[in-house]
């Protein structure tokens, strides 16, 4: 009987372990989401930090300026009557943005601009080609990043700050959604003449 009772108690024991390790468990991950997610389209839990995850190389995969995809812009496409008759001149800008974050809190972006230009002959021959010409033109620069602390309604850690240590000029971003793999932020603001607020929206990839 005592046997009995003793293995009752025990199993009680368990239990009340078990439940007290759950709760436990519970506690850590509620605690862990709320310091981990920031963005609305953060994961729900990532073994990695915040910092850890902007560090390292991007390419900006997907780019909206008014929600309008800006990656690529046709600047001409029309149909004319030229010296060999019908044909279709375009002009498209494709835009590459690779950029770099340090540990340290050092940022580096480069921009790439392709322009090509396409002269489409309908009724092509040998002294009437298609043309295809491509040109590009690049700019970098070299700034600082950070985390923003607790601003108004933000958290902390929840915008990215790209500043100019020199002239001490900033720009915040909205951290939309931070994984290892793929970085989403956003920025909106109000032209001062027109009063029109525009926002751009970036999805990057890490290479």
């Amino acid at each position: 009987m005592a046997a009995l009772k003793q293995q009752l108690t025990n199993s009680m024991k368990m239990k009340a372990l078990r439940w007290l390790i759950l709760v436990v468990a519970g506690v850590m991950l509620v605690v862990s989401y709320n310091s981990c997610k920031k963005g609305p389209e953060d994961p729900f839990f990532s073994i990695f930090s915040r910092k850890h995850r902007v560090v390292g190389d991007w390419k900006v995969t997907e780019y909206k300026v008014d929600f309008v995809d800006s990656l690529r812009k046709v600047l001409l496409a029309e149909a004319i009557l030229g010296a060999c008759g019908q044909q279709i001149d375009s002009v498209i800008w494709t835009y590459d943005y690779e950029f770099s974050f340090t540990k340290e809190g050092s940022f580096s972006g480069k921009t790439t601009v392709y322009m090509d230009t396409t002269i489409d002959i309908i009724n092509n021959t040998a002294a009437c080609p298609d043309v295809h010409l491509r040109d590009s033109i690049s700019a970098s620069v070299a700034l600082n990043w950070n985390f923003t602390g607790n601003i108004g309604d933000y958290k902390n850690k929840e915008q990215l700050i790209i500043y100019d240590p020199e002239t001490k000029e900033t720009t915040i971003y909205d951290i939309v959604g931070l994984h290892e793999k793929e970085m989403k932020l956003k920025r909106e603001e109000i032209d001062p003449i027109t009063n029109v607020q525009h926002v751009w929206e970036y999805t990057f990839t890490k290479i």
